[in-house]
């Protein structure tokens, strides 16, 4: 089982859309996934389709530590992707919360969680306190997404120096994710500068400005369901491909199987349902 925390310490740099699509994908593409939703905004157990349900990650930062791994088991939910669970969030989750960063690791740990899963991706908010010391101190690596810009460039950087300085034992930055790309001169000049920082850590793979992201949130939709043909759909199946070392045609031909497959489950459901409410309206 891999550990991933999704990670920095800028907001609006995607990072909920990142755990949300790379989750999907894994799902779809056969393995086992746990996301976890680690920020009080619980926008991933929105984008994911569940409600903010109790108990959650709240309650399991909350519990003494010998309840605490049979909380998290208890607070796993499915979602609408086979294969793909989740530990939802809440608006009153806080640093507060946390009595000893350790605890989330331990949890998990106890749990025996790679008995059912290939990977736990975690969610963060913005910042770098408890919250996300525990999900540092919990994973195995750190991806970051990132906005190319000199503010977001000189983020990262002064997040990978306080994570060596205050997390000594927690994970690393792995892979850095440029989000946004508009393919301008001025954001290929930040993307050179982070792999002269970032060298080899920098994903060749660059998620373009796509409209396609706001919509499914909206719609409640599954971006590899119901746009698969679209530009982000493509860039994403390219990132999952590099970040998992997954061979680029397995990656396309699950998908699109496993995608036409929903979309004909979908049909015949909404066929079944006309039909009933049809024989109702006659009856």
């Amino acid at each position: 089982m891999r550990t991933i925390s999704v990670l920095n310490h800028k907001g609006g740099v995607g990072k909920t859309t990142f755990t949300g699509c790379t989750a999907q994908a894994l799902a779809i593409m056969g393995y086992r996934v746990l996301a976890i939703d680690n920020d009080s905004q619980h926008n991933l157990s929105t984008m994911l389709g569940v409600s903010v349900l109790t108990p959650g990650i709240r309650d399991v930062y909350r519990a003494p530590a010998a309840d605490a791994p049979a909380l998290l088991l208890r607070a796993i939910r499915q979602t609408g992707v086979p294969g793909l669970h989740m530990i939802t969030s809440c608006r009153d989750l806080c640093d507060a919360d946390v009595g000893d960063p350790a605890d989330l690791k331990r949890a998990l740990d106890a749990c025996g969680l790679e008995r059912y899963y290939d990977w736990v991706i975690v969610d963060n908010a913005p910042g770098m306190d408890r919250l996300q010391a525990s999900a540092i101190g919990a994973c195995d690596e750190i991806f970051v997404p990132t906005e190319l810009k000199q503010f977001a460039v000189d983020g990262i950087v002064e997040m990978d120096t306080v994570l060596r300085e205050r997390f000594s034992g927690g994970a690393r930055i792995s892979r850095i994710i440029p989000n946004f790309y508009r393919d301008t001169l001025r954001q290929r000049s930040f993307l050179a500068a982070l792999r002269t920082l970032f060298a080899g850590r920098v994903t060749e793979t660059a998620i373009p400005v796509d409209s396609v992201f706001d919509e499914l949130i909206t719609e409640g939709k599954t971006l590899f369901y119901h746009r698969l043909r679209s530009k982000g759909a493509a860039y994403y199946l390219k990132l999952v491909h590099e970040l998992f070392a997954l061979r680029e045609e397995d990656v396309w031909d699950r998908m699109l199987g496993e995608r036409n497959e929903r979309l004909r489950d979908e049909a015949r459901q909404r066929l079944q349902t006309q039909r009933t409410t049809g024989q109702g309206a006659i009856a």
